[in-house]
């Protein structure tokens, strides 16, 4: 008989696995009701039944108010001869530099914004997020696509939004 010394691993492995997507299983479909209760909220059974699903965050459910935010502003200057925009992040939410924001235009082009700085994990942009446009592209019309976290979320956002631009 061959000896098998990744078995007994495997063997802890599998029952791990079983036993995590149980109990996720079980989160999902109790978040999935209508009405459920949220987590630390009392129920009928007793206060505690949502305790797993306290470390999924909670997201928007698609069509709340929150969900229709249409990203950061954007931002447009005239500098030298050229625009400068700029995509401004609320005070404590961090434009993703992982999924930069651009201008897709309503003729194919596609206009990139950067930054000088990003976060130590290369994930957020530190500072102004820019995108230099020469007059020679005016006017402008195309959809603004930003990648954005809000403050106290862990979870990145994607938002759309028409753009013209004729200065």
């Amino acid at each position: 008989m061959p000896i098998r010394p990744f078995a007994p691993f495997v063997r802890r492995l599998t029952t791990v696995l079983v036993v995590t997507s149980a109990v996720l299983g079980s989160a999902c479909r109790s978040s999935s009701d209508e009405g459920a209760a949220q987590p630390g909220e009392q129920t009928e059974r007793g206060a505690g039944d949502g305790a797993a699903n306290s470390a999924i965050p909670k997201l928007p459910r698609f069509g709340d108010a929150a969900d229709r935010d249409s990203g950061p502003p954007l931002v447009v200057e005239r500098a030298g001869g050229a625009l400068l925009l700029t995509v401004n992040a609320r005070s404590g939410d961090q434009i993703n530099a992982l999924l930069p924001p651009f201008i897709k235009t309503t003729n194919g082009r596609r206009l990139d914004f950067g930054g000088s700085a990003v976060t130590a994990d290369s994930a957020y942009f530190i500072g102004a997020v820019t995108a230099r446009v020469a007059d020679s592209l005016l006017p402008l019309t195309g959809t603004l696509h930003t990648s954005y976290c809000r403050a106290g979320e862990n979870l990145c956002r994607s938002a759309q939004r028409a753009v013209q631009i004729n200065q």
